[in-house]
């Protein structure tokens, strides 16, 4: 749950709220914030599909990189939010186990059998890009709603755990029963025999992009059921918003057919797939801290605890946040090492596979983690032997400083492992935008720290 950590600078950021904008939609803030959670979200989903990332550990990358930058903007409102990285980082990253690739030839009307190819209505291909899409985002969105929603009760768990699941069996079961509902061509008898591989994806594919589905539509009603406004609509904006930014951003591949070679058409349904996830990202924002506001009075003492004394901080947020920061930085490094050793002309990553260990990508990778690891048991240290020392002031003072030097790093990661592709340097224009975008964003925040200006 978010609360207030500083009550002072929550108060000049409430009243901002109250004397700005009528709707926090047409302030220069929230749209600066869209740019940078675009931005980043643009490269980092970007580098999710390059060769060196897998499916659950490459979404770590843009799941880490928005919880982060979620901590950054309420903190500097004077908000805890120490919490919520780990859980968005980490729910978004089951949905990297979601495929789609066949969809890519459905929307341009070819269904691959065997050595050749049928027609299928691009209706089709779309539609399941919508599914996969709701797929991607649902855990993340219902994992985000469950962060917000604070503390329940082992009863509550055990019902928004079981019943999701139920349903998604239920969902397996309607595709064994109806598969003619789900496997496109069904009824030419093409599934009777013996599967190519591209039926067999197919089958699967399908089969578990739909019980994700399902198991999102449990979840949600699970929500509805318990009362829980948080979980119910971040997990509906998320999930069902990504469902259409992904279809969306898929007409990019479009341009294989249209302008084969020009560019890499995937990459750039990478890059508008990250904005877009980026974008419900900051609206999922936004709203939060308006509730934040209904559950806090304008000194920033909780409502319901008024009088009571002040709770010790927390030391798990602590824990989570510097959890965050270490898987974020790992899987970006042991990623980037597969690309990087080959520029250094210690072997040719296109004869290996990303999850293949070579001498020359260990030497890469090693000192790097070392670090890494060392400087996170260090943190942990800290905050088990002093809490108030710990990572909830993650750069304490240096906090913009620390999210523009990820920012550029990411941007850098992004180019160094698709170069020589001409796309490269649309990373490089995401990054401009990016930090174009945090400066505004700090200008925005400064401003209100200082009590000079409204945004």
């Amino acid at each position: 749950m978010l609360r207030v950590g500083d009550p002072a600078l929550y108060q000049r950021h409430r009243e901002a709220r109250k004397t700005g904008s009528s709707s926090w939609l047409g302030s220069r803030e929230f749209w600066a914030a869209v740019l940078l959670f675009g931005s980043a979200g643009a490269i980092t989903w970007a580098i999710r599909g390059t060769d060196g990332w897998g499916g659950v550990d490459g979404t770590i990358v843009p799941g880490m990189t928005w919880g982060l930058l979620w901590y950054y903007v309420c903190c500097r409102k004077g908000i805890d939010a120490r919490g919520i990285p780990l859980w968005l980082g980490l729910g978004i990253a089951v949905g990297g186990e979601l495929g789609y690739g066949q969809y890519v030839s459905w929307i341009q009307g070819e269904f691959d059998v065997g050595e050749g190819k049928i027609p299928i209505a691009p209706w089709v291909g779309y539609a399941w890009f919508v599914i996969c899409g709701i797929g991607w985002g649902a855990t993340g969105g219902i994992a985000l709603g469950w962060a917000l929603g604070g503390r329940a009760s082992p009863g509550r768990w055990l019902v928004r755990i079981l019943v999701p699941i139920g349903v998604g069996l239920a969902g397996w079961e309607l595709v064994q029963l109806r598969p003619g509902w789900f496997f496109p061509n069904h009824g030419l008898g093409i599934y009777a025999e013996e599967l190519d591989r591209h039926l067999e994806r197919t089958v699967y594919t399908n089969t578990q992009n739909f019980v994700v589905l399902a198991w999102w539509v449990g979840a949600l009603v699970v929500a509805a059921i318990q009362r829980d406004r948080p979980t119910l609509v971040v997990g509906a904006l998320i999930g069902g918003g990504f469902g259409i930014g992904f279809a969306l951003g898929a007409v990019w591949c479009l341009g294989y057919s249209q302008a084969p070679g020009y560019i890499d058409w995937w990459k750039m349904w990478e890059l508008n797939a990250g904005f877009n996830l980026g974008v419900l990202y900051v609206v999922a924002l936004y709203w939060s801290v308006r509730q934040v506001d209904r559950r806090y009075g304008c000194d920033g003492v909780a409502l319901a605890e008024q009088g009571a004394p002040a709770k010790a901080p927390d030391r798990r947020r602590d824990l989570s946040l510097t959890v965050s920061v270490f898987l974020l930085l790992l899987v970006t490094s042991w990623g980037a090492s597969l690309r990087i050793g080959s520029v250094l002309g210690l072997y040719n990553s296109k004869a290996i596979d990303q999850y293949e260990w070579p001498v020359g990508r260990i030497a890469v990778f090693a000192p790097v983690a070392a670090i890494i690891v060392g400087a996170t048991v260090r943190s942990l240290w800290r905050i088990v032997r002093s809490p108030a020392a710990g990572a909830r002031h993650w750069g304490q003072g240096h906090l913009s400083d620390r999210v523009a030097d990820l920012i550029t790093g990411l941007g850098v990661i992004g180019v160094v492992t698709i170069w020589p592709s001409k796309i490269a340097v649309l990373y490089a224009v995401f990054v401009f935008l990016a930090i174009l975008a945090l400066n505004r964003l700090n200008r925005c925040l400064s401003g209100i720290d200082a009590g000079v200006a409204r945004c």
